[in-house]
């Protein structure tokens, strides 16, 4: 994010990922508001980039994030077509789980999200560690290291 984008959106903290966004009318209601759902697939697209930033795929025979944990905040509403900028952090890893942080900001924060996601296997859906090259990469994007042991 150049700090031009960061004036212009009003964003606060570091951010490991940032993207810009134009809402679509396929993500407003009736009225032209984006809907509540809509915030939780711009986090996922957010969230999906990033795996694959980290060398992840999605593929039957390889480990994947399945989300166990979200929490959102919804502080101020968006239009059709506002431009906003998305950003994603990882606050912390753990042996088998990490955190990602979402928000969406025009001038200002508009909307927050937080998410525990766990690798899994996606042939049994059984837990496994996060991979020593992803830990590495997280710890680079400023994570804490919180495994146990």
């Amino acid at each position: 994010m150049t700090p031009d984008e960061r004036d212009a959106f009003g964003v606060e903290g570091e951010w490991a990922v940032a993207r810009r966004h134009r809402i679509r009318w396929a993500e407003c209601d009736m009225y032209a508001h984006v809907n509540h759902a809509a915030y939780l697939t711009l986090c996922e697209d957010l969230r999906v980039a990033h795996w694959s930033s980290l060398g992840g795929r999605f593929l039957p025979s390889e480990p994947g994030p399945v989300v166990a944990q979200l929490e959102a905040r919804y502080l101020r509403p968006l239009g059709f077509e506002d431009e906003v900028l998305l950003t994603l952090r990882v606050p912390s890893v753990r042996r088998t789980s990490y955190t990602q942080e979402y928000a969406v900001w025009k001038q200002g924060l508009v909307f927050r999200c937080a998410a525990v996601l766990v690798l899994v296997r996606q042939d049994s859906g059984a837990r496994i560690p996060v991979p020593p090259e992803v830990r590495r990469a997280l710890l680079a994007q400023g994570a804490r290291d919180e495994a146990a042991g």
